[in-house]
């Protein structure tokens, strides 16, 4: 997992939504600790990050791209399965 600062490079947008990248995992900091969470860039004239949630994300220092999901899902309902590739 190569972690990429935001200071040099952003998700490309325009995947996902008009204004949103793809879903990432994202380093941030909260009250001086570090912590990681999905989050989403969204490019507007006020650019600015959100969570799985709609929440705001502040102080995002770092990104990665998500793994591939495992190729076999077998046993697993195709409705689950549907909700899981779209995380």
């Amino acid at each position: 997992m190569n972690w990429i600062d935001v200071n040099e490079s952003l998700p490309e947008t325009g995947i996902d939504s008009v204004y949103g990248s793809v879903w990432v995992l994202v380093s941030y900091v909260f009250e001086g600790k570090p912590y990681n969470t999905l989050g989403k860039y969204i490019k507007t004239p006020k650019p600015y990050w959100i969570n799985v949630h709609r929440d705001r994300l502040e102080n995002i220092t770092h990104w990665t791209p998500l793994p591939e999901p495992p190729s076999n899902f077998s046993g697993v309902d195709p409705f689950e399965l549907d909700l899981l590739t779209k995380v």
